[in-house]
């Protein structure tokens, strides 16, 4: 009765042993770290200047503030050296972490509007302004993988 009783506990333990190394075979390779807004702006020929002027100066200060806040991780300014025929001339790129809830986006499209000084009515007109010399050709939302090591 030892033998077996010892048999059965060697048993027990083995069987709760087995699944570990099929959980950890059964994880996806990569993970997710962060998501990554993608805008594409085309510049309208002899616009150039005045909506690079735009990003160093609203813009700028707008996302300087989302960071500062804790709402986004970074952004950055890419150009597109060689444009063809429909592709962006610039991309706007937003770094952060996760979403907000409805309620936590409607607070700090407040007080961003609160932060610059400008209401809704505002805002459109001035992102209309900016259809002379540029056109946003879309939106990309991305999530960057890394290694789960």
């Amino acid at each position: 009765m030892n033998r077996l009783m010892k048999t059965a506990l060697a048993a027990s333990a083995l069987a709760f042993a087995m699944p570990q190394p099929a959980i950890a075979q059964d994880e996806y390779p990569l993970t997710g770290a962060e998501w990554i807004e993608v805008t594409g702006i085309s510049l309208k020929d002899g616009g150039g200047l005045k909506y690079a002027t735009w990003l160093s100066t609203e813009w700028r200060k707008r996302m300087d503030y989302a960071v500062e806040q804790g709402w986004i991780e970074s952004y950055e300014i890419w150009s597109n050296a060689h444009s063809r025929e429909g592709e962006p001339d610039l991309w706007l790129i937003t770094r952060f972490e996760d979403f907000s809830s409805n309620a936590e986006w409607e607070a700090q499209n407040r007080q961003m509007r609160q932060y610059m000084q400008r209401n809704i009515q505002q805002l459109q007109a001035e992102s209309g302004n900016r259809a002379e010399y540029r056109t946003v050709m879309g939106d990309v939302l991305i999530k960057r993988l890394v290694w789960r090591d």
